[in-house]
């Protein structure tokens, strides 16, 4: 882990623990990726990660490094809690207080919300059940074609970490996941059993993590949330070592327009979603109420026609209506656009999730919009 300000390493330093005995086939795992087993044999809940040169620390609060450069409420609760102990142990030192990217603070407000409303449910994951969506993503990521064993991943977005946490046991890999939001909490309370998936509060634009570290790096619906997609792709492009692979899944604008029912959502988008992403969140509930039964009318009568669909609950409907009408930003892009992006970065052997034939079970959402995969191979273009 580096300091997302400078890039330069940090002091770990442990306040409170919790054991996390490894069984004998993670032994084994670890051995293989030649690590220690003292670095997987405990967790830790609370503690600090210290930057000496800039004298400022980022609090590590229910188990996740809270790596953000601006400031956030749980920062400033860690330094009111723990104020007595920081003025012992670091003297002088303060969290970072710089300005982030534009609008992620914004960004951070919405889609906190939006996964705090939301659990972790094998029964119904984004309209298909858990089983269903760890099998469209292993075809979206081509896992079949990719050997991650004891490789080094990072998952930019984790969200709730059902997915990293799928990709970590099904390939045997480590797997380091990103997210802007609060999500980062639920990730950890349903996966922290697993020892080879971390979970970091962090951005896209200022990640905790050196340039060129990981063999395979993706991001699932994700950037287009941004103020700049293409900024973002930017930034966890260099993520990725020469020779690994980095794929990125965004909105299309074929997407939206490829349904009767799909054009009158964004239209109606367009006009609503600028104003439900302002409302503080009781009034954003309010103002998202009566879009809930028709998300479950939609869905049920979607897992009439296809049995890989589940049907919503109250819960759900209310994800999905916070998922298209509150977040700031929604950008989408063309295959041509995003290709040129991945060239201009040094990435070549490009492909692109819409030439597959899908399985019947993945969403055709998943397939009409942009999901390309590249090999980096050069330095980026500057």
């Amino acid at each position: 882990m580096t300091c997302p300000i400078d890039r330069g390493p940090l002091e770990l330093i442990e306040w409170e623990t919790m054991p996390s005995p490894l069984a004998d086939a993670d032994l084994v795992r670890v051995r293989r990726m030649g690590l220690r087993p003292e670095q997987f044999d405990h967790e830790v809940l609370t503690g600090l990660l210290v930057n000496r040169r800039r004298k400022i620390f980022y609090p590590i609060a229910g188990g996740v490094p809270r790596m953000l450069v601006f400031p956030t409420g749980v920062v400033r609760e860690f330094s009111r809690q723990h104020r007595s102990r920081l003025d012992r142990e670091v003297a002088g030192y303060s969290p970072p207080s710089e300005r982030g990217t534009p609008g992620e603070e914004a960004v951070l407000r919405s889609f906190s919300s939006e996964w705090l409303h939301y659990e972790w449910d094998e029964r119904a994951y984004w309209g298909q059940s858990a089983e269903d969506l760890f099998k469209s993503m292993r075809f979206a990521l081509d896992l079949d074609h990719k050997d991650l064993r004891a490789r080094l991943v990072c998952e930019v977005g984790i969200g709730v970490g059902g997915i990293a946490d799928y990709v970590v046991r099904s390939t045997e890999c480590e797997l380091v996941g990103i997210d802007l939001s609060h999500a980062v909490d639920e990730a950890f309370r349903h996966f922290s059993g697993n020892p080879f998936l971390h979970v970091v509060q962090a951005s896209a634009f200022a990640p905790p993590l050196g340039d060129g570290q990981f063999d395979y790096v993706y991001s699932q619906g994700v950037l287009h949330h941004t103020y700049s997609t293409r900024a973002a792709f930017r930034s966890v492009s260099r993520l990725v070592k020469p020779g690994g692979r980095l794929y990125v899944w965004v909105y299309s604008r074929y997407d939206e327009q490829r349904t009767p029912l799909r054009r009158v959502l964004y239209a109606a988008e367009a006009v609503l979603r600028p104003i439900y992403s302002r409302l503080p969140d009781p009034l954003q509930t309010i103002a998202l109420a009566p879009w809930a039964p028709l998300y479950i009318l939609h869905q049920r009568l979607a897992a009439r026609h296809n049995p890989h669909y589940t049907t919503y609950s109250w819960r759900e409907a209310m994800h999905a209506a916070r998922d298209r009408w509150t977040p700031r930003y929604v950008h989408r892009h063309t295959n041509e656009q995003v290709q040129r992006w991945f060239k201009a970065a040094g990435y070549g052997q490009l492909t692109s999730i819409g030439d597959r034939a899908a399985p019947q079970y993945v969403p055709e959402a998943l397939v009409t919009c942009v999901g390309i995969e590249g090999v980096r191979e050069a330095t980026p273009e500057s």
